[in-house]
């Protein structure tokens, strides 16, 4: 119960950060529809390049991989999507993706929501101005490979391979996951 009471403070808070303006039904089909597909574009686009990097190199030179080469991806197809896309956490690795005031709310109602019995994390819209609609959807923790840089460390994890990762990301909260958990989310800025 308090679960519940707590989700229903945060949608309201990130509600009431909103503009005025509703959507119709269509309207948020469309837009959920537009962001489900821009955040799958991109994590294939990412997956598969971070799967050749680590099949070239381990973690060693995916890692590498992940620094140089992951926010200017997502760039790219921010460009080729007219959008802005960002993906972001509690737990992160990257600093440059910390999370702005509604993404921390979302995040926090998403984390509780993957608390709960039997969790239903689906993408949430939210009208962010009169031209802007804010798309918001999970991102798990999908397969084994994830577990490499993200797991427990000397269970699912090399203490090498973080060694490096720590190299790289001094500061790195983005480990001790396990496989189905909640990672973080995808935040995309939409044209309305």
């Amino acid at each position: 119960m308090r679960n519940y009471i707590l989700i229903a403070i945060l949608i309201t808070s990130i509600v009431g950060c909103s503009s005025d303006a509703t959507l119709t039904d269509e309207e948020v089909e469309k837009y959920t529809e537009q962001g489900k597909e821009i955040a799958q574009a991109s994590f294939k686009k990412l997956s598969s390049q971070l799967k050749s990097a680590m099949k070239a190199g381990g973690v060693q030179n995916a890692i590498g991989f992940c620094n140089a080469a992951a926010l200017p991806i997502t760039d790219s197809l921010s460009n080729e999507h007219n959008a802005i896309i960002k993906r972001t956490s509690l737990k992160l690795r990257n600093p440059q993706n910390f999370p702005d005031s509604l993404e921390a709310k979302m995040l926090d109602m998403y984390q509780i929501m993957s608390r709960m019995r039997n969790p239903v994390m689906v993408p949430k819209i939210l009208v962010k101005s009169e031209s802007e609609i804010q798309f918001y959807a999970p991102i798990m923790i999908a397969n084994e490979t994830c577990l490499k840089c993200h797991g427990v460390i000397g269970k699912t994890m090399k203490a090498d391979d973080y060694a490096i990762i720590k190299q790289y990301y001094p500061n790195d909260k983005a480990i001790d996951f396990k496989l189905g958990q909640f990672r973080g989310m995808w935040s995309i800025t939409l044209k309305r």
